[in-house]
C-alpha cells in the first residue's frame, strides 16, 4: 500500500479567540479600575509615620489651602465666618451620628493659624472629633 505524503499546512494563528481574549482583558481592567474624584485644587498634604485611613462616614472634611482658603465638599468659601456657616449647617445633616468626625486636609505649607481657625469652626459646630489628614512618606525617605 502506498500512501500519498501530505501536504503540510503552514501554521496560522486564529485571531477570533485572541481578539476575545483582548476584549475580556479590556473589561475587565475597566471595571475594576477605581475612580477618584479630585478637585481642581492641589495640595500638599503632610507625611506622617503612624497615617491611617478612617472609613467614618459621618464625617465633615475641610480643606485648607497654602493662602489660607478653605474649601468644604469643592465649595470654596470667602472667609473663616463663611466656615463656620458651613460646617454648622453639615454638622446638622450629619448631627444623627453619635460622634461626627471633622477632617482638615491642610496643604503642608498653609498657616498655622488657617488650620486652628478651622478646628475652631468645627468645634463651634459641634465636630468635636477632630482629624488632620496626612500620607505615608515614601519608601527610603527620611521623616
Amino acid at each position: 500500500m502506498r500512501f500519498r505524503a501530505r501536504e503540510a499546512e503552514s501554521p496560522s494563528i486564529e485571531l477570533t479567540p485572541l481578539i476575545d481574549v483582548v476584549f475580556l482583558l479590556l473589561i475587565f481592567l475597566m471595571i475594576s479600575t477605581t475612580f477618584v474624584s479630585r478637585t481642581g485644587l492641589q495640595i500638599q498634604v503632610p507625611e506622617a509615620d503612624s497615617a491611617a485611613a478612617n472609613p467614618d462616614s459621618a464625617r465633615v472634611e475641610v480643606m485648607v489651602t497654602e493662602k489660607g482658603d478653605y474649601l468644604v465638599d469643592g465649595e470654596e468659601l470667602a472667609g473663616e465666618k463663611a466656615l463656620a456657616a458651613v460646617l454648622r449647617r453639615r454638622s446638622e445633616q450629619v448631627e444623627n451620628t453619635e460622634h461626627p468626625l471633622l477632617v482638615i486636609r491642610a496643604d503642608r505649607n498653609a498657616r498655622h493659624g488657617a488650620v486652628v481657625a478651622a478646628m475652631d469652626a468645627g468645634s463651634a459646630a459641634g465636630l468635636g472629633r477632630v482629624a488632620i489628614s496626612t500620607v505615608r512618606p515614601e519608601a527610603g525617605e527620611a521623616p
